[in-house]
């Protein structure tokens, strides 16, 4: 079976499937999904065929989704390579497409699961790995046995850039952590890793022409180069693509430790260790500066086959340059009117460096100036407002600015933001030129046993949002299939479900199980840390929080329930305001030997009051007392009071309560 060549046309006018379909827990949803009544048995007889292309990338994908179906079946698949007619799956490819993945990739795939076999029909071996995710989704299980859903599926990506910048500057972290981010990202079929690999707090390459670098700046915390080679194989595996960022002239303290000569002032210089930025930056009036760029970006492309090279460019201190006598007076000879001038100045000098080597740039909001090359590629970080100013200016454009995931937002806040949103005021050839989007993880409080936590499942909400429809927004089923894909998520060894049970194992003594209740109710504000610096251990109560606990959405999906009439609902509800209401006494209780209660202390009485409010309104819900004089008021007040952040930490279930007081009203 042949790609066909109207498959585009039929993306296109295909209506995608509603998310109130309460059988579907596919994340992120394709681009039309028909459910049928068909049932594919699974069992040991399972066969694999490849009918047209044959070559060792795809057989590797197979074996993977294989070995993921025989864990969850808990016995042995000894899958064989079958005849196109009589195998359980076909995967047919029509050619191998680019070993390196590249960013016009046809990642497409069509899947028809019938009562006989798969057939997943794809232009290429990236379109086949994004189908055998999908094939895996579709695994279900009942009195019957095991089985693989009817469906036919034809889908396509949104957007071409779909990515994840993973800050392993500020926090390293190491290649196992990488590699099961890779994997997680290949389940939700994101396709770019952004590896942040230098900053003030460190660089992380080694660099054998220029060895001082990781040396120096590193704390011997860096990355071999066989191990970044390594790293990208493991990535093209998977079909995602490897950039790498190098920020300058800015954020590059860690290069000064060993090369004080690419900056002014006499040193010495050390590698940062709090956050911010900083006032060291390189000196962009010296030739030298050029050339040691030139052999940096030269010999560390080679690591790198992607097309595209990341220059940061982002938060330049000019304090420097505007005291430096002999970078004044190059300003006055070149004619350039001020420290904006002179950074695009650097940054043109600087694209020619990269594209010398065969590379693309790519930086931050702040390199686009009106005067620079249209090449670039721009990586909005402040506002999706500065995104469609790159994309009117005939600048390709990457949307960051609502996916900072490291600020502790819920899956729904990153969700319903849009690269492109409904009420856009771009024009069809603007709009093309927005390439999709990249979610941020930066790294001042997220170290190796934080980072799976900090990332999942929230970065599958992201990933759907890059891949499926923008007429996919529904929250409520979003949370449901979310719930699901995080524990798909674990097969490939990622953590984030056991994080809380984990970490309380730092703090919390014999009273594991109360520290764990309690963590379910509440959540880190902000940058969702502790500690000033990086030395600082990341073991206290806030690090054991989750960004957005489950609690959060069974509170809103019970509470919209109870409005509707279902006292099921309504008794769930009252068991767990209860249960909200009494932290606060039962960590003073374990106050005196464990000062993590001391420190969930004040957010244990904003839960107490968001737990009492609740608790008055389901009375009154449950009682039809809804004209008692009083309740009504003073659970709204407990609500005011309930806002306030304490130490780090916010409680959740405010939301929810607010749903209950505005069916009564």
């Amino acid at each position: 079976m042949r790609f066909p060549t109207l498959i585009p046309a039929l993306f296109l006018l295909a209506a995608p499937i509603t998310a109130q379909q309460p059988s579907v827990t596919l994340m992120p949803m394709p681009a039309s999904l028909t459910l049928t009544a068909a049932r594919l048995a699974l069992d040991t007889s399972f066969t694999v065929a490849l009918p047209h292309v044959h070559d060792a990338r795809l057989e590797r994908a197979v074996t993977r989704a294989v070995r993921r179906l025989s864990m969850r079946i808990a016995r042995p698949l000894p899958y064989q390579y079958a005849l196109d007619t009589a195998a359980t799956l076909i995967v047919d490819v029509a050619a191998s497409g680019h070993a390196i993945p590249e960013l016009d990739d046809d990642e497409s795939y069509t899947l028809q699961v019938s009562d006989h076999r798969a057939v997943l029909t794809a232009p290429n071996v990236v379109g086949a790995i994004r189908g055998l995710e999908t094939l895996l989704q579709l695994q279900a299980a009942d009195a019957s046995g095991l089985y693989f859903q009817g469906a036919d599926i034809r889908d396509t990506p949104r957007f071409r850039w779909r990515g994840l910048l993973l800050d392993v500057s500020r926090h390293f972290e190491p290649v196992d952590v990488v590699k099961r981010t890779l994997d997680g990202m290949a389940m939700v079929k994101l396709n770019v890793l952004h590896w942040h690999l230098s900053d003030d707090q460190g660089f992380r390459v080694e660099s054998r022409k220029e060895p001082r670098l990781q040396e120096f700046g590193s704390d011997g915390l860096y990355y071999t180069q066989d191990e970044i080679r390594d790293v990208v194989a493991y990535a093209a595996d998977r079909g995602i693509r490897v950039m790498p960022e190098f920020d300058v002239p800015g954020h590059s303290s860690s290069w000064f430790v060993g090369y004080p000569e690419l900056t002014v002032g006499s040193g010495p210089f050390s590698i940062a260790r709090t956050w911010g930025t900083f006032v060291p930056t390189m000196d962009p009036t010296r030739e030298s500066t050029y050339h040691f760029l030139d052999t940096v970006i030269g010999e560390i492309s080679g690591l790198f086959p992607d097309k595209y090279w990341h220059v940061g460019g982002d938060e330049v201190d000019p304090k420097q340059w505007k005291t430096t006598a002999t970078i004044q007076d190059y300003m006055r000879a070149h004619g350039l009117a001020n420290e904006v001038a002179l950074h695009t100045a650097f940054n043109r000098r600087l694209f020619e460096i990269v594209q010398k080597h065969g590379r693309i740039p790519v930086g931050w909001d702040e390199i686009f100036q009106p005067d620079l090359p249209t090449s670039a590629v721009i990586q909005s970080w402040r506002s999706s407002d500065a995104l469609a100013a790159s994309a009117r200016a005939g600048f390709h454009g990457i949307l960051s600015a609502p996916y900072y995931i490291d600020h502790m937002k819920t899956a729904a806040d990153v969700y319903l933001a849009d690269p492109i949103p409904v009420n856009t005021t771009l024009t069809p050839a603007q709009q093309a030129l927005v390439l999709g989007g990249e979610a941020c993880l930066w790294g001042e409080y997220v170290t190796p046993d934080l980072v799976d936590s900090r990332l999942w499942p929230r970065l599958a909400a992201v990933a759907e949002r890059f891949w499926s429809p923008g007429s996919v927004t529904d929250v409520p089923d979003m949370y449901r299939r979310l719930a699901v894909t995080s524990h798909r998520l674990e097969e490939v060894g990622l953590r984030h479900e056991e994080h809380v049970a984990r970490a309380v194992t730092w703090f919390a003594g014999d009273s594991s199980e109360l520290f764990q209740r309690f963590i379910g109710y509440i959540r880190p504000r902000d940058f969702g840390g502790n500690g000033p610096n990086q030395m600082y251990p990341h073991t206290a109560l806030v690090d054991a929080a989750l960004p957005d606990p489950p609690a959060a959405a069974a509170l809103m999906a019970l509470a919209r329930r109870a409005v509707q009439g279902d006292t099921a609902a309504l008794g769930a509800l009252q068991d767990r305001f209860a249960e909200m209401s009494g932290f606060q006494d039962r960590l003073a209780a374990v106050a005196v030997e464990l000062p993590a209660a001391r420190d969930g202390a004040m957010v244990a009485g904003l839960l107490r009051n968001i737990g009492v409010a609740g608790g008055m309104t389901v009375d009154a819900l449950r009682h039809r007392d809804l004209a008692a004089a009083g309740w009504s008021t003073t659970a709204d007040s407990l609500l005011r009071l309930a806002v306030p952040k304490a130490g780090g930490m916010r409680p959740v279930g405010a939301d929810a309560v607010r749903v209950l007081l505005q069916s009564v009203r």
